[in-house]
């Protein structure tokens, strides 16, 4: 069915085939997947996208949405739509009535919601490093970034969630969700709290108010006050440097100072490290670390962690970096859309971490990273957790993992297609045997603790790939899935939200 032209929406906010917008908008961030709609709708307020969907619904086409269009599955084009909901032009960000919360609409980027907070409040959000991510979906996966042992994950601090919902009379409309309510709304809160997008309705908005505890007293924006300024460093240690015993001893030592430092509210848990371990094609290894210079105010609680990860050894990095302003610091250590992964097809994985690795996980990671490879961008990133993270309940939100105290990343880009078989084999051939003992996934362990579902990974779907015997949604939502599928069944009782990991209404 073709959808038109929908006469309910403004021509201007439509973008159609053979207008020169179509081809940039038909590609997100993996190009290895196209969406191609009959027509993308640009809305600029709220109203404009309940009377999208209306349209949408009332005449039976298929519609999806997205913000900033970096989801690595192909949620958003497939199966194929008639309408998506582009929402990058609903990016208003303003105090709340009462001024004391944050109202962001979801097409807001990160790095917009950093400055606009910083810039106007001198208040900040544990948003992620990827500048270009879109609000929309990064909250409702939960959302973490290098402030995150320090302040815990972005839906932590999320006070209301506006969204628009389709119920059982096909009449769509526009529900507040606030932290406070009970009931069918409370759910809807919740699982809007790292239940994953796509799931229940398009959210237009999210405010934010921090926990009491985060906030000084008497402030006016509820929020947690910015730092005076970071300490960051980018420390570069090159391969040659390092043979298998060195590797192994450098990953483990990572594990072991987060072992040892995960409570909350130390010096230790403002410091926040990311680790590229790079295939050796890229002739280094890199790691990205900060510290708040308000806590950790001569920098030893980051200089201790660096200089333990190499003590004794004859491995040596390259630092760069110092103590920066907090905007600077935090705009230094982004990760923005540019170089090689620009128009690159791509392919994720995610697991979280509990305890250390054992030696022979690391010494398959060093052999798939040493082995020879046609990969322009390919790497396992590790990223610090725990702290305040790890301070609320598995099911106090959505987001369940909450005990862990790293989380990795396994990426690989590419340009070419032809490439495709070569580059998703060299990452499941990686993933598969770490996780060997397992099925080829992190199942909840004593070492793991499953998947995040904003990096989502459909393999996890294919028992040719996950030989665990246990569901992909064990995986991401653990025992908070069975209160997401009672909320899918009330929000969204028609099924109009849906792709290949949302989530199943039905009761198993």
């Amino acid at each position: 069915m073709s959808a038109g032209v929908a006469p309910g929406i403004r021509l201007q906010e439509q973008v159609r085939p053979g207008d020169p917008r179509f081809a940039e908008l038909s590609h997100s961030d993996n190009q290895r997947f196209e969406v191609l709609p009959d027509a993308f709708v640009l809305p600029r307020t709220a109203a404009e996208v309940v009377t999208a969907m209306q349209e949408a619904v009332t005449q039976g086409w298929e519609i999806s949405c997205r913000s900033g269009g970096h989801c690595g599955q192909d949620f958003v084009g497939t199966p194929r739509r008639n309408l998506v909901l582009d929402l990058h032009r609903l990016n208003d960000i303003r105090l709340t009535a009462d001024g004391h919360g944050v109202r962001v609409e979801a097409g807001a980027t990160v790095g917009q919601v950093q400055k606009e907070l910083f810039r106007e409040w001198g208040v900040t959000l544990p948003l992620g490093a990827c500048s270009a991510v879109g609000m929309g979906g990064l909250v409702a996966g939960g959302g973490y970034g290098p402030l995150s042992r320090q302040l815990g994950l972005v839906a932590d601090h999320l006070a209301a969630v506006e969204v628009a919902v389709v119920d059982g009379d096909r009449q769509v409309r526009l529900i507040t969700a606030r932290a406070n309510d009970d009931g069918e709304l409370g759910d809807l809160f919740w699982a809007h709290t790292g239940g994953g997008g796509g799931n229940f309705g398009v959210v237009t908005a999210y405010e934010f108010r921090s926990p009491e505890h985060l906030v000084e007293p008497g402030a006016g924006v509820r929020l947690p006050r910015a730092a005076g300024g970071l300490h960051v460093q980018k420390i570069i240690y090159p391969w040659p440097m390092i043979d298998e015993a060195a590797f192994t001893e450098l990953i483990g030592r990572f594990f072991a100072w987060h072992e040892r430092h995960q409570e909350p509210g130390t010096a230790e848990a403002s410091v926040f490290a990311t680790f590229f371990l790079h295939h050796n094609t890229t002739p280094y290894l890199q790691l990205m670390v900060q510290s708040d210079a308000d806590i950790d105010q001569d920098g030893s609680a980051l200089a201790d962690f660096v200089a333990g990860l190499t003590a004794g050894t004859r491995v040596m990095g390259i630092p760069r970096g110092g103590r920066m302003t907090f905007l600077t610091g935090t705009r230094y250590m982004s990760q923005a859309d540019c170089g090689d992964v620009m128009g690159a097809r791509s392919a994720s994985k995610s697991a979280y971490h509990r305890a250390a690795p054992g030696a022979g996980q690391l010494a398959v990671l060093y052999r798939h990273l040493t082995t020879p490879h046609a990969g322009p961008a390919s790497y396992v990133m590790l990223n610090s957790y725990g702290g305040e993270i790890n301070r609320r309940e598995r099911t106090a939100t959505a987001s369940v993992q909450r005990d862990s105290i790293a989380k990795s990343s396994w990426f690989t880009a590419w340009l070419d297609q032809g490439q495709d078989e070569l580059q998703l084999g060299w990452l499941r051939g990686l993933y598969e045997e770490f996780f060997a003992e397992t099925g080829g996934v992190p199942l909840s362990n004593a070492s793991t603790d499953g998947c995040y579902i904003n990096y989502p990974d459909a393999d996890v779907l294919d028992p040719m790939h996950n030989r665990s015997g246990q569901a992909w949604s064990d995986l991401y939502y653990q025992e908070n899935y069975g209160r997401l599928q009672r909320t899918k069944r009330t929000w969204d009782p028609h099924g109009v939200f849906h792709h290949r990991m949302s989530i199943d209404p039905a009761e198993v």
